[in-house]
């Protein structure tokens, strides 16, 4: 039997910072994602990319890490659990 993984009910877009949100959304980044299909893939993808977790990049960068564009992969990939 397969059940989706249950959030608080809101969506990942209510849960954030509409900015936020929108900068995630509008960088290529993001968009490169949609290639990864699996749970395992996007897990593999934040062994191999995310080193710490803070919302936005620190000094000139003014878009979020990496960590966050992954979070909202998550979100949007309707996880399921046996």
């Amino acid at each position: 039997m397969w059940m989706e993984v249950q959030t608080s009910g809101k969506s990942i877009d209510s849960l954030l910072e509409k900015v936020f949100c929108m900068n995630i959304l509008s960088f290529d980044y993001f968009n490169e994602l949609y290639r990864l299909k699996t749970y395992h893939e996007v897990i593999d993808e934040i062994y191999n990319q995310v080193d710490h977790v803070e919302p936005w990049m620190t000094r000139n960068c003014r878009g979020p890490l990496t960590a966050f564009y992954l979070l909202h992969k998550f979100f949007t990939m309707k996880l399921i659990v046996k």
